[in-house]
């Protein structure tokens, strides 16, 4: 590898000899998928003042050097001038990288006058490595027992002149989770890593710059191991178990004069027994501080207690870079409440429920064991109750145990486990705990936040700071449903979330590793369970190659995808195209996409889909669900074929374009023959009555008719509230305001007391939302055994962004490359306001509406339009758009547009 000398870098100085554009341009980003390759993505985001206009066209340069990047030279790839519009990303297109090199690259832009930007700051990336031909390490393992402790290793190894490093690289990867240490140094903050995928096909490798300054003449580098989800060994049974920990790790260290050396995990590293006695990760984890080998990170000979690492024979034979963002601690808690309940023991909470862990910082005696037992609720006299926990399935309480050494100030947080909870019961105190000894410690996928929301009403507020909480425990390297009982990524949970974690986080890459995750969950051919017309109702089936498992990844599947669960195979790629503009995703999975819908329409019975969950954890349980399985599995097949036909067509494949169309049109049929009432308007329930309007199936002169039914059935048949599982509370806002319903809308988010979702919070102090939403007391026990943090329930949390704010993408241009604005409950709430981070820039929408004056506040990022369609609340309203008098055309709907508006920052007024 040709030497990168950043010292020329940093000397360098650039002069433009022309005028420049007044677009500022923020530093490339560089991103890889590296299951599908090795060649990066480019993407970047302009700003400037005022309301300039749109970019015409852009350059990126890579160079494998400091010297010709210095003088904007790409020696590797020059892209040249491209005439382009900006597009969300732009795929490498030069020879083939080198894996594990390390190269540097600018860009630049021209705005629509032809006049060029500056060249970016340069950004560095590194290629990730190949499998296995890349890497010089060896799998390693240990004399494993299943009550034995885990192993740390540590390898000891000298370097002539530290000074003459130019970079190094740690590359580890371990499907059991791991730490790393360097000189005693932890390196890097994420946790509970690598993410987790199915081991028998592939694992993720991680990749740690390492800081020159930080190796020595002799260092020691030390790893501990986990068993993570590759050894879960305590929970449902044996069947969990892919091996005993394993790791692979390669330290490579580039030096200024070109060699390089590899520290490379081989049988000269050693292993011997660590501190950790119990790992487990639904149940916990146990820590004797006693056997802490102070010396472990020291060059000298640690002693005879080390033994020779162990060739590992059963391992993963994949490996790939891990692409999408780690977990990491991304919040601490203080601890709001302590309750003494006598006799040593005491309950924390932590005021809100939340997924992570404690650290504790205790001063000790010698052989003191520290016990917290982690839950969600307390019962009446305020001991805590695990039953919301999964007690039931999982057989075991969240535990962990610290033993102290007795040395002073000990702090301690468990390394590779992790809980839901609120409370923490806790044993093994000398006295009360003092405010610092227990932290709330938040962990989740470090996904940036993409959007903010607020508005005049609290129900709305807190609904929205429940779904984010809801949503922030369980993202942990895939969508979980909860994170106690299950952490499984349900695939049915998934589509019926993605859109909410689209609008609140920036969730493109999290949802690419998910996709990869369903395509390797259905790549085999196998017998699976498979449910009939009820959840209760299984048979054995073989299923076939490419369609997916009701969970992934992991090896408790819960049987192959029915329709309404699958059909996130179909749906998150076309969200994905939608809201970031990925057309790769579209091309890559059409395929998988193909063979998924094929597959449920073979299934079809006069037309329709019998086999499913459906509608899932309405108010009442699953027990008490009123949408037939048949209706929601069809309509979400008719969904798939949908998007097919869409897909199909972006694509250029018209014939398949056209089969999809007639096959949509011919289920539309079979569809409303089964189940729409002409004469009562109505498809029996909320659900289907929901799904019907939000797919587009129900006849257009019925669908007023259609909402208010299902307005009528929400007092005269439910107490003024809806009856709704997952798939219905994520779409009925939307579809009884789009059908005349603003004023119900607005009744159901403002509801109190019985069944109203401020129930949530006045009467059971809710903080995140329950697997079955407590909006009354009527079920009192099914709450209390069911989890209360399932992020499935805030599907509806999206249209607070595309609904309430307004802020849309167009399926015409998407990645918000063309906005459509369009604001509904302008008529009942005082205010709203929220910004999404898009790929061009940040959107913002703000409206107040007061004393008969609609004031909205817009901002539309550089390269972006924006649609404006305005709330009409009287024919005769003035409008004016920053100062200036403004005419909008009626849509018929109780909305005016404005028309399409360049890039910019405006102010709409109406007076009614």
């Amino acid at each position: 590898m040709k030497n990168i000398n950043f010292f020329f870098l940093a000397l360098a100085i650039v002069i433009s000899s022309c005028s420049q554009s007044e677009y500022t341009i923020q530093n490339l980003e560089v991103d890889f998928i590296s299951n599908l390759g090795q060649d990066p993505v480019f993407s970047w985001k302009t700003e400037s003042g005022g309301s300039a206009g749109s970019q015409s066209a852009w350059q990126i340069i890579v160079s494998d050097n400091a010297l010709d990047i210095s003088k904007n030279l790409g020696n590797i790839w020059d892209s040249d001038k491209q005439d382009a519009k900006h597009v969300p990303g732009v795929q490498y297109a030069g020879e083939k990288l080198e894996s594990g090199q390390q190269y540097l690259a600018r860009h630049r832009t021209w705005d629509e006058s032809g006049i060029p930007s500056a060249w970016s700051e340069t950004e560095r990336f590194v290629v990730p490595l190949e499998y296995p031909g890349d890497w010089n390490a060896e799998w390693l393992t240990y004399e494993y027992a299943d009550d034995a402790p885990l192993p740390v290793f540590r390898k000891s190894f000298g370097i002539s002149d530290p000074g003459e490093i130019d970079y190094a690289r740690l590359y580890i990867a371990a499907p059991g989770f791991y730490e790393a240490y360097l000189n005693g140094e932890r390196i890097g903050e994420n946790v509970l890593d690598p993410g987790q995928t199915n081991y028998e096909d592939y694992t993720y490798y991680v990749a740690y710059d390492i800081d020159a300054g930080s190796l020595e003449k002799e260092n020691v580098i030390g790893i501990m191991l986990g068993n993570g989800w590759y050894n879960q060994n305590e929970v449902w049974h044996e069947s969990m178990i892919y091996g005993q920990p394993v790791f692979i790790s390669q330290l490579v260290i580039q030096y200024k004069n070109g060699n390089t050396d590899t520290i490379a995990s081989d049988e000269s590293w050693q292993w011997a027994p660590g501190p950790i006695l119990r790992s487990n990760i639904y149940g916990g984890e146990s820590y004797d501080a006693r056997l802490e080998n102070p010396g472990w990170m020291e060059p000298a000979d640690p002693g005879s207690a080390w033994k020779a690492g162990i060739l590992a024979d059963n391992h993963p034979t994949m490996l790939y870079e891990q692409f999408q963002e780690p977990i990491r601690v991304m919040e601490e808690l203080e601890v709001r409440e302590v309750i003494d309940k006598g006799n040593g023991t005491y309950i924390l909470d932590m005021g809100r429920n939340i997924a992570g862990w404690t650290r504790l910082k205790i001063q000790g005696t010698e052989g003191q064991e520290i016990i917290q037992r982690f839950v969600e609720e307390l019962d009446a006299e305020r001991n805590i109750d695990p039953a919301s926990t999964g007690v039931y399935a999982t057989k075991l309480v969240q535990t962990s145990r610290y033993i102290c050494k007795g040395e002073g100030m000990e702090i301690w947080e468990p390394r590779f486990v992790y809980h839901g909870f609120r409370y923490v019961e806790v044993e093994g105190l000398t006295s009360p705990p003092e405010k610092d000894m227990f932290t709330g410690m938040v962990v989740r996928s470090a996904i940036p936040t993409a959007g903010t929301f607020s508005c005049s009403e609290n129900n709305i507020n807190m609904l929205h700071q429940l779904s984010r909480w809801s949503i922030e425990g369980n993202i942990h390297s895939i969508p979980t449903d909860c994170p106690q009982r299950e952490k499984c990524g349900w695939t049915g949970d998934a589509h019926a979330l993605v859109q909410s974690m689209i609008y609140n986080y920036d969730s493109h890459k999290f949802f690419w590793k998910y996709m990869l995750d369903m395509r390797s969950s259905g790549r085999e051919e196998k017998m699976e369970e498979f449910y009939g017309k009820h959840f209760m109702d299984r048979s054995r089936v073989m299923k076939p190659a490419g369609i997916p498992t009701m969970v992934v990844p992991g090896r408790r599947t819960c049987g192959a995808a029915t329709a309404d669960y699958g059909t996130a195979l179909v749906q998150i790629p076309w969200y994905l195209y939608l809201y970031y503009g990925d057309r790769m995703i579209l091309e890559e999975f059409y395929g998988d996409m193909q063979t998924w819908v094929d597959y449920i329409h073979g299934m079809k019975e006069d037309g329709i889909i019998q086999n499913g969950l459906g509608d899932w954890c309405p108010p009442g349980g699953n027990v008490n669900k009123d949408c037939p399985v048949p209706l929601s599995s069809t309509a979400f097949h008719i969904l798939d074929v949908s998007i097919m036909e869409k897909v199909s067509a972006l694509l250029g494949k018209k014939e398949e374009q056209k089969e999809y169309a007639e096959m949509q049109a011919q289920l539309t049929r079979d569809f409303n023959r089964h189940f729409l009432d002409k004469e009562n308007a109505t498809y029996g329930t909320h659900t289907g009555s929901v799904m019907a309007l939000d797919i587009g199936v129900v006849p257009e002169e019925q669908r007023d008719e259609v909402a208010s039914s299902l307005v009528r059935s929400i007092h005269d048949d439910f107490q003024g509230f809806i009856n709704t599982g997952i798939f219905g509370i994520a779409r009925i806002f939307n579809v009884l305001c789009e059908n005349g319903q603003e004023k119900e809308v607005y009744r159901l988010l403002t509801k109190t007391g019985d069944r109203s979702f401020a129930f949530m919070w006045d009467h059971y102090d809710a903080t995140t939302l329950w697997e079955v939403l407590p909006v009354t007391d009527e079920y009192e026990d099914l709450y209390r055994e069911r989890s209360h943090s399932h992020p499935m329930q805030a599907g509806f949390n999206a249209w607070f962004y595309s609904g309430i704010a307004g802020i849309n993408p167009s399926e015409d241009i998407p990645g918000f490359k063309k906005i459509v604005f369009r604001p509904y409950l302008t008529a009942y709430l005082e205010s709203a306001s929220a910004s999404y981070e898009s790929g061009f820039g940040t959107i913002e929408s703000s409206w107040q509406h007061e004393a008969g004056l609609f004031s909205w506040d817009i901002s539309i990022p550089g390269n972006t339009s924006g649609v404006i369609q305005v709330p009409l609340h009287s024919r005769d309203a003035e409008i004016l758009v920053n100062g200036e008098p403004a005419t909008a055309s009626d849509l018929e709907d109780g909305f005016g547009l404005l028309g399409e508006y360049p890039p910019g920052n405006y102010r709409i007024e109406i007076q009614d």
